[in-house]
């Protein structure tokens, strides 16, 4: 690319009125706390400078710039009566003290006069366009100074692309009329997702000409690969606690045959053991969690840590594999009927899992339901350890996705981070569905698990590529656009 140094550089001014969240939505794509925010009118009134991205000598510059005042319609009477209404506002001197409002009016419109290549005007969106008077006068303000404006909405509220997409129609229709308005989309300060946050610059591009275009497109690629980078360190993350829940194990206690048939037999001896082994395991997989969450969290520009817990579980999610020794197949097979010795015979040969279990809880009398109908796999494998369940390892599979999806549309704007209490019902539904389509490979790794795994393969093998390819699938069901960004890997 070749271009003078100003077509080198693309300038966005964020204009809102007074406390839509202009200074949020700046701390959100520029993942850094800048200016002030307060649940109060005129925060910021002076506009402010800031690098969005640079590349390759090339720049996009974001201004957060004071609101609108609420004296609007008095200013836009007075800017109609005059014959040169940009430069009637500009040369006016208000006092930043005594009048506030016009003070911070009047610098955003000298910021958009003055610097802007485009306006980014943001929109309160919890609110019908219909119920905010205050917007169209904004808008016939902005047109005055003759640059083209984005609207996005903002205070959208928890995630819904259904909803955002009536609410961007509704907005489309309602600011139809003005032709300074180029495009209308969603671009929430608190729960955007990152792969929306390019938006901003492409939309851009298509507004502005020349060597602009060519630099708002360049620079729009450059975000792209930027957060595709952190998406790839993000997988990496969950990859690596997936493998390690897949391969975590502990030993079954060494016992003589009496102690087997004994804690075989009696419940609360099993209890008590798969209870410490479990409550070991849970320890290990909690502090991993943590370590990941909190990782996930740096990646994407946040600050702050994670606080949750991981719910305990009960003795169902451990899966054993146990050596059975030919002694206590013996003594089994002289408790019940022939049926129960050919049972154990196959055991022998390679083991059997819950259905055939149920069979022999019943015909021994109960002395192994309980084992069995907890999902216990006995099996002639040569060790004798615990791990997780296979519905178990599924399910912290599931877990550690919906938190980074929690992560990934938590917008700095709204502080430090804070664990969800509820995650939108869509993503579970999505995680759900991307999972069960590819149950068989997901079933086939958990057969891999276990002490013989090696977890630095599992993670940059197969691993990997599954997390990947679900958490894809996921964000183009959720933003059908995004599939762009992930054919540029």
């Amino acid at each position: 690319m070749s271009a003078s140094a100003s077509d080198k550089e693309i300038v966005l001014s964020l204009i809102s009125h007074t406390n839509v969240g202009k200074t949020a939505l700046a701390r959100t794509l520029l993942r850094r706390d800048v200016g002030e925010v307060a649940d109060s009118a005129h925060v910021t009134i002076v506009p402010e400078s800031y690098p969005l991205i640079e590349e390759g000598g090339y720049s996009a510059k974001l201004w957060d710039t004071p609101g609108f005042g609420s004296n609007l319609a008095k200013l836009a009477g007075r800017l109609r009566a005059s014959q040169n209404p940009v430069g009637w506002i500009l040369h006016q001197v208000w006092d930043r003290s005594l009048n506030r409002s016009l003070w911070c009016s009047q610098e955003a419109i000298r910021n958009m006069q003055a610097d802007a290549d485009v306006v980014i005007y943001l929109v309160d969106a919890s609110q019908s366009p219909s119920t905010i008077g205050y917007v169209d006068l904004e808008i016939e303000i902005i047109e005055w100074i003759g640059k083209p404006v984005l609207v996005f909405l903002n205070q959208t509220g928890e995630p819904n692309r259904e909803r955002d997409r009536q609410n961007e129609s509704e907005w489309r229709a309602h600011l139809a009329k003005n032709t300074i308005v180029k495009h209308v989309s969603t671009l929430d300060a608190f729960t955007r997702c990152w792969t929306q946050e390019h938006q901003i610059l492409a939309q851009a591009g298509t507004v502005v000409s020349g060597q602009k275009q060519k630099t708002a497109t360049y620079l729009t690629g450059a975000w792209i690969s930027r957060n595709l980078g952190i998406f790839d360190e993000a997988v990496d993350a969950i990859a690596e606690l997936v493998s390690f829940a897949l391969c975590d194990t502990e030993p079954l206690p060494q016992r003589g045959l009496f102690e087997k048939v004994k804690e075989l037999v009696q419940r609360n001896e099993r209890n008590r053991t798969y209870e410490r082994i479990q409550g070991r395991m849970y320890e290990r997989l909690s502090k991993k969690t943590a370590v990941t969450v909190n990782r996930l969290i740096t990646l994407n520009g946040l600050s702050g840590e994670t606080a949750a817990r991981l719910a305990r579980s009960s003795c169902e999610a451990l899966a054993v594999k146990r050596d059975v020794e030919e002694s206590v197949m013996a003594v089994l097979g002289g408790v019940g009927s022939g049926l129960l010795g050919g049972l154990c015979a196959d055991l022998a040969t390679g083991g059997f899992s819950l259905g055939g279990g149920a069979i022999v809880g019943m015909i021994v009398g109960g002395a192994t339901t309980y084992a069995l109908a907890r999902g216990y796999n006995l099996t002639q494998t040569g060790q004798n350890m615990v791990r997780w369940s296979e519905a178990q390892f599924l399910d912290q599979v599931k877990s550690i996705l919906m938190l980074y999806l929690a992560v990934s549309h938590f917008g700095r704007g709204r502080g430090a981070w804070r664990d969800p209490v509820n995650n939108p019902a869509r993503w579970k539904e999505l995680v759900d569905t991307a999972m069960a389509a590819e149950s068989a490979d997901w079933h086939a790794l958990w057969k891999k698990g276990g002490i013989a795994s090696d977890p630095g393969s599992l993670a940059k093998g197969k691993i990997r590529t599954l997390v990947r390819h679900l958490l894809e699938t996921v964000f183009r069901e959720l933003y059908p656009d995004s599939a762009s960004i992930f054919k540029r890997r």
